[in-house]
């Protein structure tokens, strides 16, 4: 990605989570967010619609890499040689990211953004519970298919809450076992 991109992107985040560590999502406008940020409009509108353009971008991001086929070593992990068919992994990896961008997940997590996160994160880890749930983990063949799925999702949603609520306290790597032993 470019540089210039890459730059604009991570001041807007930034700018975002200053925002919501000081008001309510529903208060913030796109000129707030450029005050805060330091970026033109211009600039903001050849990359994003809307402030919840940049919010789901950060969601987005997330995702992209995790099932990037061209993962590296990182600075606080190392999932580039896990397939990206071991579904533990794939968990974990996630975690971990949430986990290396905590103080931004707390921002939005502790403000009514949180309602437009998970709904796109649960989007995005129906993908994963698909496969899992047809392939894996659920043992219990006498729950209906698409209720397991839906048990899933929100157990998801629900662990990072609480990992969140108790400052992550736990390791990803504990965080994806609880999961696992909660869709089982």
């Amino acid at each position: 990605m470019d540089k210039r991109i890459q730059k604009t992107k991570q001041q807007l985040y930034v700018g975002l989570k200053n925002l919501l560590n000081k008001m309510d999502y529903g208060q913030i406008n796109v000129q707030n967010l450029l005050d805060e940020s330091n970026i033109s409009r211009s600039t903001f509108y050849s990359h994003y619609k809307s402030k919840d353009d940049v919010l789901l971008s950060i969601v987005n991001d997330l995702f992209d890499h995790v099932f990037s086929h061209t993962l590296e070593v990182e600075e606080t992990h190392d999932f580039s040689k896990n397939s990206i068919l071991e579904f533990s992994h794939l968990i974990t990896h996630i975690l971990y990211h949430l986990h290396d961008e905590k103080e931004m997940i707390q921002a939005i997590i502790n403000n009514t953004s949180c309602l437009i996160f998970f709904q796109e994160m649960r989007k995005r880890i129906l993908k994963i519970n698909e496969i899992i749930i047809e392939e894996k983990n659920v043992k219990n063949k006498i729950v209906p298919y698409k209720l397991a799925l839906e048990i899933a999702n929100e157990n998801f949603i629900v662990l990072i809450k609480h990992w969140f609520r108790y400052d992550c306290a736990a390791s990803p790597e504990t965080i994806t076992t609880y999961y696992f032993s909660l869709i089982s």
